[in-house]
């Protein structure tokens, strides 16, 4: 996407490297888990910043810039329920939302992978009105949510995904059995 937009992909690439380094065992359950025991809670995205910042290097931190660091912070929309209803903020670059938009398409695909190879789902099962949106197959979905956001935001300013897309998107996450 970064490519296609003709973005900074050197930051992209920072960016989504390190959006995730904060994550818990068990993904968003073991952080809504363990944001149960910690007095403020827990949000892996500012876990990550933490690492990078205090962490690595043997508590020296990273030499990042501060639009990576705003990046990794904010790669995730904050979603009804549960630990991720704090306010994460806006990325405050485009690369920082091509992050976010890949990162919403990764884990929308991989929650419904998942389902499949755990024999809970088959494609079959997934709604019809996703189906028919989105596509028929993981790679038509891909495809579909990827390409809409390049040509979405195409020589504008702000990165985007069409409504048309993102409605089927997001419902697709509510609906998801996993």
């Amino acid at each position: 996407m970064a490519r296609a937009l003709r973005l900074n992909e050197d930051l992209v690439e920072a960016m989504a490297l390190g959006h995730d380094v904060g994550h818990t065992p068990f993904g968003h359950v073991g952080e809504e888990l363990l944001g149960e025991f910690l007095p403020n809670g827990f949000r892996h995205n500012a876990q990550s910043v933490r690492i990078v910042d205090k962490i690595e290097k043997n508590g020296a931190g990273l030499n990042i810039t501060r639009e990576v660091r705003d990046g990794i912070l904010k790669h995730s929309a904050p979603t009804e329920g549960g630990v991720e209803t704090a306010a994460w903020g806006l990325p405050e670059t485009p690369e920082g939302w091509v992050v976010r938009y890949a990162d919403k398409i990764a884990y929308l695909h991989h929650d419904i992978d998942d389902a499949m190879r755990a024999g809970i789902v088959r494609e079959e099962d997934l709604p019809s009105q996703i189906r028919a949106s989105l596509g028929r197959d993981r790679a038509e979905r891909l495809d579909t949510m990827i390409y809409d956001v390049i040509v979405t935001s195409y020589g504008k300013r702000d990165v985007t995904m069409s409504d048309e897309v993102l409605a089927p998107s997001a419902r697709s996450r509510t609906t998801s059995p996993v």
